[in-house]
């Protein structure tokens, strides 16, 4: 008898082994999809903030929008309106807005650095000079470049032109941002959900937001 039971002890504990290697798939599998989903969700955060910051600087940097109320009491205000240029280095401060808000959802390997980095000054002395982060290291570094690399970050933002915004003019005229992103994906999940993949083999989700602010 105890020569049987130990050999359906031995059993039992081989079946269990078993379906402990079989399940160990699935659940990796599960557990990467649940970890991409959360990742992705805070992206999403990020890129709504990086909306809402390029907002608030366009209303600041874009030319004023005429209107018709303005034109017929102020002719000369108008005139000064109309003679406002969007000029590339106001785009770029837009823009600049948005990416260092995203900087916090950029990645932090080295991979970006091997397609090519702009040279970002300002953000390296605003890094170091900080004095939170403990100077400017290879991580920071990493994050920043990928949040400039010109295609993974783009930026819309202009006036919300309707008629009865034209013949307010001034306050009433919104201003409208979107911010598309291209999040880089890091777990096994990725090959189920990306929406490109670059040449070096790293895949990306699109994650785009939209704000209009008065």
């Amino acid at each position: 008898m105890t020569k049987v039971a130990n050999i359906v002890t031995r059993r039992r504990r081989g079946a269990i082994g078993l379906e402990a290697i079989l399940i160990f798939p699935a659940m990796l599998v599960l557990f990467g999809a649940v970890t991409q989903v959360m990742i992705l969700a805070q992206t999403r955060t990020y890129v709504e903030m990086a909306a809402y910051a390029a907002a608030r600087s366009a209303m600041v940097h874009r030319c004023p929008e005429p209107s018709v109320m303005e034109a017929l009491n102020t002719p000369f205000a108008a005139f000064v309106k109309y003679n406002c240029v969007d000029t590339a280095e106001k785009q770029r401060k837009i823009e600049d807005a948005a990416r260092w808000s995203l900087v916090a959802a950029s990645p932090t390997s080295a991979a970006a650095k091997g397609r090519g980095c702009p040279n970002v000054s300002a953000g390296v002395q605003m890094a170091r000079a900080s004095g939170k982060l403990g100077g400017f290291d290879a991580a920071l570094s990493n994050a920043i470049c990928y949040a400039y690399q010109s295609p993974n970050v783009t930026v819309e933002a202009d006036w919300d032109m309707s008629l009865i915004t034209q013949i307010k003019g001034g306050d009433a005229i919104p201003m409208r941002a979107k911010v598309s992103y291209r999040a880089q994906l890091s777990t096994p999940f990725r090959r189920f959900i990306f929406t490109g993949k670059r040449g070096d083999g790293t895949y990306w989700r699109l994650i785009e937001a939209e704000v209009v602010l008065q």
